[in-house]
């Protein structure tokens, strides 16, 4: 079977794995690829049959590299090593594997691109941080909770390839129906896969007949990076997992904040944590004081090197532009009253239904997620302006107050979104714009906290002021490192959630793993051995250009919608603009008691 499985099919020269992968890939049915078969013209289409197909299926499902097995925590690839390996060899065989490389303070890679491993090296000797000058390959691993209904994914993705972020590109290591995902529940999900990550930073990977070690680099979100490396999370007294600052002044803890500084304090200095602080550290850990342990009590799942972790592009989007949002909400209560400020609530949410074509999602808390984040950027000017009409008729010293909040806000805006479209750009940084994101977010984070003394530095602002130019500078990019790709999974798993029942969730989680083991046969990677390469099209060759052209939003016929539907988006923004008004009124509250208590 295996000569018939990497045979060239006569039109397309996809072979019956390719095919068997694609089915896979598309989501379709055996009877729906046979109808699409007969279609084409049946045998002489050049399509395998549906026969051939299942054969395929069960060959390659037998294959070690496709192994999936179920435990009571989930269903796992039973070797990531081998998954990775096929993956790599694929995309070396195809020409589609990318040089990733490590940059120095003039942004210029540190290794010239035709560089080989040295013969006598011992890639577990560096614990997946290699030197910048030997050849390796590039690994994220990261794991998130989401789709519905909820599990953890594991995601690995090889950095080397173009648009690694692109589900396909990736490789679901696992799915893990569950409820909960602290540190005993996702010890349990990793215990398979821990071996096989400790195989690849030890072995490494061949490429192209060369044994080149692996740069282990952590993904996922906040709550997951921490949780991993057996930190106390976002809530601890040093919440940040990349250096030792405190969370906020506190009497308990003054000598700390002297010498490590908090996260309110936004020019720094950072102290670094130690490179090997996970790596070494030790259960019995948790009994020591906060000085000896750094908030870091329990045993590593994994180690990576403090500095390559990703500073989560996509969430530190979803947040500070939820920030952002409030703060409009927060000025209209201090300059207005509560009542206005929920009357503006509600009026933002429509404006930026009515304006921006932008509505707020039910299951991540009633936030803006994907593009409608960056949609949000680019008309902040209308949401600029909303304030500036709210705050219009006030007058005096309040009108002189809310004209400073109003100028502070613009400025705001406008340097959070030139930081916005850097830190999620998936490609390599320019130096000047490298140069550029490192004094817009110094200026972004002082300029509002020294304009709105009110608001707090969250761990996640702090990765963003602290440590995110620091990995734009070493590793050229951040958005390339991104969780774009695990959170896209979420959503894959939803909508194909009918494709794959069982008597329960961990037996449908166990059916969708094994097709998607089996959709990397049908990746870009595999295909693009034989499809055909299209030259890029000339920029702005698909731009409207006349303005009557129906690419054109305002020219587009408008799409009927029902009235339950109707009904349900208006409660869902009646839903966010009540929760964005409840944690404004309560950001202002805290902090007029706290002037109250200082004034004591």
């Amino acid at each position: 079977m295996s000569g018939i499985l990497d045979s060239p099919a006569e039109v397309g020269g996809l072979s019956v794995r390719q095919q068997a992968g694609l089915v896979f890939e598309l989501g379709i049915s055996w009877s729906a690829f046979s109808k699409l078969r007969h279609a084409l013209g049946g045998s002489k289409s050049g399509l395998a049959s549906r026969h051939v197909l299942r054969a395929a299926r069960r060959e390659l499902a037998s294959s070690p590299a496709k192994e999936v097995i179920v435990t009571s925590t989930g269903a796992h690839l039973a070797n990531l090593t081998l998954a990775v390996q096929e993956r790599v060899t694929a995309l070396c065989e195809s020409g589609q594997f990318v040089e990733r490389f490590m940059y120095g303070p003039d942004h210029e890679p540190l290794r010239a691109e035709d560089t080989t491993v040295p013969n006598d090296s011992d890639p577990g000797a560096w614990g997946g941080r290699p030197p910048p000058t030997v050849p390796d390959v590039h690994i994220t691993v990261g794991l998130d909770k989401g789709g519905g209904p909820g599990s953890e994914k594991i995601v690995v993705t090889i950095i080397n390839q173009e648009r690694p972020n692109n589900p396909s590109n990736t490789i679901l290591a696992a799915v893990c129906p569950c409820d909960d995902d602290h540190y005993p529940q996702v010890s349990a999900m990793m215990a398979t896969h821990m071996p096989c990550i400790d195989e690849l930073l030890g072995r490494g990977l061949d490429v192209r007949g060369e044994r080149r070690p692996v740069r282990l680099i952590l993904s996922g979100d906040y709550e997951f990076q921490t949780t991993v490396v057996g930190h106390k999370g976002p809530n601890a007294t040093m919440p940040c997992y990349q250096c030792k600052s405190t969370k906020a002044p506190s009497i308990a803890h003054a000598a700390l904040d002297a010498k490590y500084v908090t996260l309110q304090d936004v020019v720094g200095p950072w102290h670094l944590r130690d490179a090997d602080q996970y790596a070494h550290c030790v259960e019995d850990v948790a009994n020591l004081g906060q000085a000896d342990h750094l908030s870091v009590t329990r045993a590593p799942l994994v180690s990576p090197h403090p500095r390559q972790i990703v500073p989560i592009p996509v969430h530190l989007t979803l947040g500070i532009n939820f920030r952002e949002l409030r703060l409009a909400v927060e000025v209209v209560i201090l300059c207005c009253g509560h009542r206005a400020g929920s009357a503006f609530a509600h009026e933002l949410a429509e404006l930026l239904h009515e304006e921006v074509h932008v509505h707020p999602v039910p299951y991540p808390g009633g936030l803006f997620i994907g593009r409608d984040c960056h949609a949000i950027g680019e008309h902040s000017d209308a949401v600029c302006a909303a304030l500036e009409r709210k705050l219009s008729g006030l007058k005096g010293e309040d009108a002189a107050v809310s004209r400073r909040f109003v100028h502070a806000y613009k400025t705001a805006w406008g340097l959070w979104n030139r930081i916005r479209k850097v830190l999620n750009s998936a490609s390599i940084v320019a130096a000047g714009d490298a140069a550029a994101f490192r004094s817009d977010e110094a200026a972004f984070v002082s300029g509002l906290k020294g304009s709105f003394s009110r608001l707090n530095v969250s761990p996640k602002l702090h990765l963003l002021l602290a440590h995110a130019p620091d990995f734009l500078d070493e590793f050229g990019s951040i958005g390339l490192y991104g969780e774009q790709g695990l959170e896209a999974w979420h959503g894959q798993c939803t909508q194909t959630a009918r494709l794959y029942p069982g008597e329960s969730d961990l037996a449908s989680a166990a059916a969708f793993v094994r097709a998607m083991t089996l959709s990397g046969n049908a990746s870009p990677a595999v295909i693009g051995r034989s499809a055909h390469k299209r030259s890029s099209s000339k920029e702005g060759a698909h731009l409207a250009t006349k303005a009557d052209e129906k690419r054109l939003r305002a020219n587009k016929p408008v799409v009927p919608v029902c009235n339950e539907t109707r009904e349900k988006a208006a409660s869902e923004r009646a839903t966010w603009a009540a929760k964005v008004f409840a944690v404004a009124a309560q950001t202002v509250a805290t902090y007029e008691g706290r002037l109250l208590e200082h004034s004591r």
